[in-house]
């Protein structure tokens, strides 16, 4: 692995000599920029043929003034890291600006954003082979489709590795799949858990879980996969309904020449006749603006007879109870099917648990320390002294110095625009007060107009003047302490921990000493302590931790309720679009789902979330409720009743059109990654840095709460209409099956890399929204077999002899120019009757007012009479589990007892190869790594989660800036920051 060490000289714009090669081992390293062609993403081989070409690449012929020889980027990048401070990694001494390389961002692109594994030693590139594609193909397919893939770390030059194929990478590798190591070929490369199941004996299975891209993404392309399968399998259940209603028992071939093949599957029913309806009354509009008037296309009069009306009958039959059964079995399959699913990913986060070792499972996090309890050592005395000698390997004190914080790292930001802003090599301030006064001098007018909105580098420098006195004065204060991260040496010190001190919220706040079982366990003798088992150290929000719950839940108000006047804004456009076209309609929806996740982005980062997985769960919760009300539920609301069978402009035909954009729409621009490309090949060849070129290659971001709920939308769409139109499993599960393997592609060659989050939001899914999910299902199914024939108008016992006679009917819309229909003795004329139940009863049930046997067969009220108590059986199911799960949070809050998951694995938090400790950071977007808030000076490079191949940590370590800023004062360490302490074992040290 790539280890952070010294790499030449660095320059103001923090753009050192770009070598990729940072390591202090004699051991000869990769170069990555002599790639073997046949291993680089298409991307990158059409860069490098026309990256001398000056259309393409302005830089073209310019000599970098840094030494691109192999032999000298490995010798600085063999230097011993030295500890003690130095201009080159100091962000403010940095002096020289060298032009930025384009062939390095690829390899940049490639080895450190795309995610990479180890290659085994037959799987070595040969540069002479000349292997065809099919054999290469036929290789990766069946001679090592049960391989285990070693994930190599960002930047890994010791050892060779090869991007992760979207096709042909196991599913195992994704995140949940669990298998005995005797049928694999695990490279020599093994944690000490995997070494120790190579040792269980032959007859015993030790499993293994995956996690090649984290919990969460394994979980979710577990989760996609599953339900693919299951809405397939209800597909096949559903195959009857599609038969019957493509045949002709339900409507005349000669009715459905207008229907496409997709749809003919579907209860779309064209063959209608004109009726006359005694009490009918028609508007100009197509909606239904009261009960007894109908919309004009379904509405028609005769110029010789206005005062009549006739209105159109639908003539398909709807009702067999088979057609009922079979919905329901499929709705039955759905529910058991779903329950299973979530028996199943709660049974894969406790063997992931057991199986991979990371920092949460030895760290435990305190909440309610006191304000002044900032030494580690204190800490650690106290947990080694009264819990058997336990060893807290590494200590975090956190402290509420966010604003701090923020000023330092918005400091850096300004420092770095102004770097790729000037064309002077020199930062000093006096070389910055004299640009920045000439730049002011020769404005006009126009130009100090422009200043007010898009900042110059005068305006830039003027604010870091301003932050260089506000950081001068923040950092000479003392924070008080809000948290603290302690990490043990082993699992059974921080079993033992937890269990100890485990007890209610409530009784933690209040300072309860009597709830506590031993006098020992009082912190200072008196101080009750607030604790559980943290989020990991990649998905810790630091700059949020200090948020009060006052602040959060106005914060939470708040975007409840932009998000409610975004989803009454697209209904209303939505509504203005059907009006003109039904496919319309869908388009704007598809693209209203594209665009809200955006504003839902930017609504969650107002909120304060203490981990990454909260904002996930929160943005989660945000897209999946505006997703699911402007897809399935605005398309119910803005059409007509009587339209729900129509073709056309009707219910059946939109849903069937948002399927369509789904696939095509939204595929196709994520595959496309028309932002990715436009950074790559145009703006990154025309960036001032070698950082800011870099920070163009860091991939496409994306959000996991974005991808759950464009998976959750596809499926409540299709359960929500899945009575009257059968074939939409089979949409659902082409759909979600394509979202699969594109998601895999994006994952693999153009998504940005993103914490490893843990089971929050699968948590959410399966507790939430499956079974909300299944609960629409019921109810509206339900609803939709009590709605046939979809017409709102009953019979009569006979015809009024007004309306004997023959009559040329024009719609009222002027769809038709004129019918001519004859009535006699022995018709009957209709009257109206609100088919509607959902207006009348909610869950249908063939009772009460409504008196559905008015127009309902008797097949159809015993059907309809099952189903709408399965429906409250179900919904009361659902209201059961949710009941209990408030019940278990409110209990929590006044007795807690924890619960182990799992067995102790036996090893050491020092022996796990993978580990990482919790270190206060924060992101920057003008900085491709995140900016460290403590001081980075003793802690072991191993503790980090990340690495930059080019540069040590000291680089990105804020209390430097603050240090130089106070160096007048002769501080020696700025007292505003957090302090993080190693206690190694005394075997390691």
């Amino acid at each position: 692995m790539g280890v952070s060490g010294t790499s030449g000289d660095l320059d103001v714009t923090g753009n050192d000599h770009v070598n990729y090669y940072d390591g202090v081992k004699s051991k000869e390293l990769i170069d990555f920029l002599k790639d073997d062609k046949r291993e680089m993403t298409y991307g990158r081989r059409i860069a490098l043929s026309l990256i001398n070409k000056k259309w393409y690449n302005p830089k073209a012929g310019v000599k970098s003034e840094e030494s691109n020889t192999a032999g000298e980027m490995k010798q600085n990048s063999q230097k011993p890291v030295d500890s003690s401070s130095s201009n080159e990694d100091n962000f403010d001494a940095m002096m020289s600006n060298p032009h930025p390389n384009l062939e390095k961002s690829w390899a940049y692109f490639e080895h450190v954003t795309l995610y990479r594994y180890l290659l085994s030693p037959d799987e070595t590139i040969d540069k002479g082979s000349k292997m065809s594609v099919l054999v290469e193909a036929f290789r990766k397919m069946f001679m090592k489709s049960n391989a285990k893939l070693e994930r190599a770390e960002p930047g890994e030059n010791d050892d060779p590795t090869r991007l992760y194929s979207p096709i042909f990478t196991p599913h195992s590798q994704l995140g949940t799949s669990e298998t005995s190591t005797s049928h694999l070929d695990l490279p020599d490369r093994l944690t000490p858990l995997t070494r120790g199941c190579l040792h269980t004996p032959p007859s015993s299975v030790c499993m293994i879980i995956f996690m090649d891209f984290g919990l969460g993404i394994g979980l979710y392309f577990s989760t996609l996969r599953a339900i693919t399968l299951i809405t397939f399998a209800a597909g096949l259940l559903s195959v009857y309904n599609i038969v019957y209603f493509a045949s002709s028992e339900y409507q005349p071939p000669e009715f459905v020449h207008d229907i496409s093949m997709l749809e003919r599957g579907s209860a779309i029913c064209t063959h209608t006749r004109w009726v006359p309806c005694v009490d009918c009354n028609c508007s100009d509009a197509l909606q239904d603006p009261k009960f007894g008037t109908f919309p004009a296309d379904r509405c028609a009069k005769d110029a010789n007879y206005p005062e009549l009306t006739f209105v159109l009958h639908n003539e398909c039959d709807g009702t067999p109870w088979q057609l009922a059964a079979c919905s329901f079995a499929a709705m039955v399959l759905i529910v058991v099917s779903m329950f299973s699913l979530s028996d199943y990913l709660k049974r894969q986060e406790v063997q992931f648990d057991v199986d991979e070792q990371t920092a949460q499972d030895y760290s435990i996090k305190i909440s309610n320390p006191p304000k002044d309890a900032k030494d580690p050592d204190e800490w650690f005395r106290f947990f080694n002294e009264n819990f058997d000698d336990a060893h807290p390997t590494v200590v975090t004190v956190a402290v509420d110095n966010d604003l701090l914080v923020r000023t330092l790292v918005e400091r850096r930001d300004r420092l770095r625009i102004i770097c790729d802003m000037k064309a002077s090599p020199s930062m000093s301030i006096l070389d910055l007060a004299r640009v920045a006064a000439e730049e002011e001098k020769e404005r006009n007018f126009l130009s100090r107009l422009v200043a007010i909105v898009v900042p110059g580098l005068p305006e830039h420098f003027a604010r870091v003047v301003a932050l260089n006195a506000k950081v001068g004065g923040l950092a000479q204060l003392e924070y008080p302490v809000t948290n603290v991260f302690v990490t043990f040496e082993t699992e059974k010190d921080q079993r033992n921990v937890l269990s100890s001190l485990s007890i209610g919220s409530a009784s933690a706040s209040r300072n309860d000493i009597s709830v506590i079982s031993d006098p020992k366990y009082l912190f200072r003798g008196k101080y009750v302590l607030k604790l559980k088992e943290p989020d990991e150290p990649s998905t810790v929000r630091w700059q949020d931790l200090n948020a009060g719950q006052w602040q959060k839940v106005k914060e939470r108000l708040f975007t409840f309720l932009c998000t409610v006047a975004a989803i009454v804004l697209v209904a209303v456009l939505v509504g203005l679009a059907n009006e003109a076209s039904t496919i319309g309609a869908a388009f704007t929806i598809a693209l209203f789902n594209i665009l809200f996740p955006t504003m839902a982005k930017m609504l969650t980062d107002i909120e304060s979330h203490p981990s990454e997985g909260s904002k996930q769960t929160s943005l989660y919760f945000k897209i999946c409720f505006f997703r699911w009300v402007s897809t399935a539920v605005v398309i119910s609301i803005i059409t007509p009743f009587t339209h729900t069978l129509t073709n056309k402009t009707g219910l059946i035909t939109q849903v069937y059109a948002l399927f369509f954009a789904d696939i095509v729409t939204t595929n196709a621009l994520q595959l496309a990654d028309p932002a990715g490309h436009l950074k790559r090949h145009f703006l990154a060849p025309r960036a001032a840095t070698q950082d800011a070129m870099d920070l163009l290659f860091q991939g496409t971001p994306y959000e996991l709460a974005e991808r759950y709920t464009d998976m959750t939308k596809i499926l409540f769409l299709c359960l929500w209409y899945s009575s009257i139109f059968p074939g939409s499993f089979f949409l659902c599960s082409f759909s979600l099956g394509i979202k699969y393997y594109v998601d895999r592609f994006s994952l693999m060659r153009t998504w940005k890399r993103a914490p490893q989050l843990g089971n929050l939001i699968s948590k959410s899914s399966r507790r939430v929204f499956f079974p909300l999910a299944i609960g629409a299902q019921a109810v509206l199914s339900s609803y939709y077999w009590t709605g046939f024939p979809f017409d709102n108008i009953c019979p009569n016992d006979g015809i009024n002899k007004t309306f004997i006679n023959s009559y040329t009917l024009v719609r009222i819309d002027g769809g038709n120019e004129g019918v001519t229909a004859r009535f006699t003795n022995d018709d009957v004329d209709y009257r109206f009757c609100n088919m509607d139940m959902m207006t009348l009863a909610g869950v249908s049930l063939s009772s009460g007012e409504t008196q559905p046997e008015d127009w309902m067969t008797e097949e159809q009220i015993i059907s309809t009479t099952y189903y709408g108590w399965s429906a409250i059986a179900i919904l009361g199911v659902v209201f059961i589990l949710f009941l209990m799960r408030f019940r278990r949070k409110l209990l929590n809050r006044f007795q807690s007892k924890y619960k182990t998951v799992g067995e102790d694995q036996g090893i050491p938090y020092s022996e796990v190869t993978s580990r990482s400790a919790y270190i206060p950071q924060v992101t920057s977007r003008l900085f491709a790594y995140p900016l460290v808030a403590c001081n980075t000076d003793n802690i072991d490079e191993e503790l980090y989660d990340w690495t930059d191949p080019e540069r040590t940590f000291r680089y990105y370590d804020l209390t430097k800036d603050a240090k130089s800023l106070l160096a007048s004062l002769s501080i020696d360490e700025p007292p505003g920051f957090s302090v993080v302490k190693h206690f190694p074992p005394k075997n390691e040290s």
